[in-house]
């Protein structure tokens, strides 16, 4: 029965790329102003994101964090549905997204030299773009990191759209650090996300994010380690993508020092998340809040750090940190 589901959403999410495809650039943002809409009807939803941009600005009234939560889910939609639309369509990249003549050449000039970019990208703006545009403008030949969906048709269908980008190539999340690494000695680039929940176990470490400890990949420095220890020439790019005027507008950032010259890998995810950070705080209404960002609250918060969290974080147990504590515990339960 399972499957049989499976099968018929994947059929479902066929014609709705179809739709979406054979659209007009005005009826697409009509579907996610429309899909939006829908959402606000589930309390859960504005919940969490109210609660996220509560904690980010805690000065803004209820009006305000209300209006943004509203503003944040109808992009985070529309930023889904322009990646169908645009996938594959040069003249579609061109009329919607823009990269600055000197992003671009300082892009160019990594990819001419065989330096390989480590891109860490936030869910901020319309981050599918960025897969999108670094090869388009810059021929940045690269490999982008992605969740895949526990539906194996739906997971082809999404795939293949993100692959109809030429130039980019797509890595699902399990094994990723090892195929990210194939890559990077194939002299692609690689494209990760840096504000996802990574349990310590799986290469997380909490840092600092609008004032609160959440957990984050390493996996950015990892990659920059195994580069410099493997003689591979490499750079950390930050990297997003913001709505600016009715087009998409790409931006980058490097670090504000070399890398060997931060402490540890948690230093240097501190540094991205800074940036990240900044970017949020001018765009707040794109970044998605819909997401339980401060699910996690560290073991060793004491009951004041704890009750700054969100209604729907937990304090984290040993397993969180530990595989081996991780299998136990489950082998304890059954």
């Amino acid at each position: 029965m399972k499957n049989i589901r499976y099968f018929l959403t994947y059929l479902l999410a066929v014609f709705f790329c179809a739709v979406i495809r054979i659209s007009p650039r005005f009826m697409v943002r009509f579907h996610a102003w429309t899909a939006a809409h829908c959402v606000y009807l589930m309390p859960s939803a504005l919940k969490i994101c109210q609660a996220n941009i509560q904690i980010a600005f805690p000065d803004w009234d209820a009006d305000k964090v209300r209006r943004t939560a509203k503003t944040s889910i109808r992009m985070v939609i529309l930023n889904f549905l322009e990646f169908i639309w645009m996938s594959g369509i040069p003249r579609r990249i061109e009329k919607v997204c823009q990269m600055p003549e000197t992003t671009r050449q300082n892009l160019r000039k990594y990819a001419d030299k065989n330096v390989r970019i480590i891109f860490v990208n936030p869910h901020l703006g319309s981050w599918e773009a960025s897969g999108l545009m670094a090869p388009y403008f810059a021929g940045v030949q690269m490999a982008a990191i992605a969740k895949p969906s526990k539906n194996k048709y739906l997971n082809k269908l999404l795939s293949g759209n993100r692959e109809k980008a030429e130039g980019l190539k797509i890595i699902f999340a399990r094994g990723a650090m090892r195929a990210a690494v194939k890559a990077l000695r194939e002299g692609l680039a690689i494209g990760t996300l840096i504000d996802q929940n990574t349990r310590g176990r799986d290469g997380g470490t909490f840092v600092d994010f609008f004032g609160l400890p959440a957990p984050s990949s390493t996996a950015p420095a990892l990659l920059k380690r195994y580069c410099d220890s493997a003689n591979i020439p490499s750079v950390i790019i930050y990297g997003t993508s913001i709505r600016e005027n009715n087009v998409i507008r790409a931006y980058c950032a490097e670090l504000a020092k070399p890398f060997n010259e931060y402490a540890d890998d948690r230093e240097v995810l501190q540094e991205l998340m800074r940036i990240s950070e900044d970017f949020i705080r001018r765009y707040p209404e794109q970044y998605v809040w819909l997401y339980k960002r401060f699910r996690y609250i560290p073991i060793d918060a004491d009951e004041t750090l704890c009750r700054r969290y969100p209604y729907y974080a937990v304090k984290v147990k040993p397993s969180f940190y530990n595989s081996l504590l991780k299998r136990k515990q489950k082998a304890s339960e059954e």
